[in-house]
């Protein structure tokens, strides 16, 4: 009888084993890039988007790493002249994909700024992409999502904005790291800001099938220099 009694224990240790072990694979198996620039190094090829100045991604060695391995990544937008900037990673096309990474949102007085986030669909052969940023000036404090083309001549078209009242947590107080993330699917975009999901979605993002993911820093309010920090940028199938 207590063989009997190990056995039993010992096949029910295994299945809660194998119950934790299973869906940790079957979510590694989605991931398709993780860069954490550990140590200031970059874990990802990057290159620049073609239809800009060449500004590229570049890794820093920092103690303020948000995730703690001494390491972040930065684009700024010297070479463009105060300008947008767009970095991406140099992986396989996606269309439905979860795409996350911490992002350093400056708070600046005043109307004028940096624009701060993610770029996704990118298509550098048409020269066109989508992307999220934060414009955190004091004067007029907002995340946006917006559509950028060759068709468009680089003019956005927006396809939302947050302001004070609809971001969760409300406009930072201070400059500091916040989780900037979007999930498309079929075509339909859902935006999230430190894990919450944003209103007024699923929006659609139907000129663009398939592209890359990135990084952007822009300035607006005339020319000046912006520069976008990135930590633990992660890209999921969906």
């Amino acid at each position: 009888m207590p063989a009997i009694r190990l056995k039993c224990s010992y096949a029910v240790t295994l299945l809660a084993i194998a119950l934790i072990v299973i869906p940790i694979t079957a979510s590694s198996e989605n991931l398709l890039i993780r860069d954490t620039f550990a140590n200031g190094k970059l874990q990802q090829r990057w290159t620049p988007y073609p239809h800009f100045n060449l500004d590229n991604l570049q890794a820093a060695k920092t103690p303020a790493a948000p995730d703690g391995d001494n390491g972040i990544g930065i684009l700024n937008n010297a070479n463009a002249g105060g300008f947008a900037s767009l970095s991406y990673a140099v992986t396989r096309q996606v269309g439905a994909f979860h795409l996350e990474s911490m992002v350093y949102c400056p708070v600046t007085e005043g109307s004028k700024g940096p624009l701060n986030g993610i770029a996704f669909l990118i298509d550098p052969i048409g020269g066109r992409f989508y992307r999220f940023v934060s414009d955190f000036n004091t004067e007029d404090p907002i995340l946006n999502i917006a559509y950028v083309g060759q068709d468009t001549r680089n003019f956005p078209v927006y396809l939302k904005f947050w302001n004070a009242t609809e971001i969760p947590g409300g406009v930072p107080g201070e400059s500091g790291w916040h989780k900037m993330a979007v999930s498309v699917t079929d075509g339909m975009l859902t935006a999230y800001w430190n894990g919450k999901e944003l209103n007024g979605g699923p929006f659609l993002v139907d000129r663009i099938s398939r592209g890359f993911v990135g990084v952007y820093t822009n300035y607006v309010g005339g020319f000046g220099e912006a520069a976008t920090k990135v930590d633990g940028f992660v890209l999921k199938q969906e």
